[in-house]
């Protein structure tokens, strides 16, 4: 597991937050540490925690999926 307290805020990228669901860009590949560190940066400020959701975003693109601009790093989406 990683050292989640050291990842700087370019290796993890909220481009969209609502009530319910974030996007993420980030290199982190597990999706354990991409839920750990959501939660951690990102609290809810409720009793549900962030979590990757079961289906695919609503533009139809697979839950991660490759980032269009680098090809390093993937789109998360979280719900809770």
């Amino acid at each position: 597991m990683l050292n989640l307290s050291r990842i700087s805020d370019e290796r993890f990228v909220v481009y969209a937050k609502g009530l319910c669901f974030m996007s993420v860009c980030t290199d982190i590949k597990l999706q354990e540490d991409v839920e750990s560190l959501a939660n951690m940066k990102n609290p809810t400020g409720i009793q549900h925690r962030w979590k990757v959701h079961d289906e695919a975003f609503k533009t139809g693109e697979a839950n991660p999926h490759t980032c269009e601009q680098d090809r390093t790093r993937r789109h998360w989406l979280l719900s809770c």
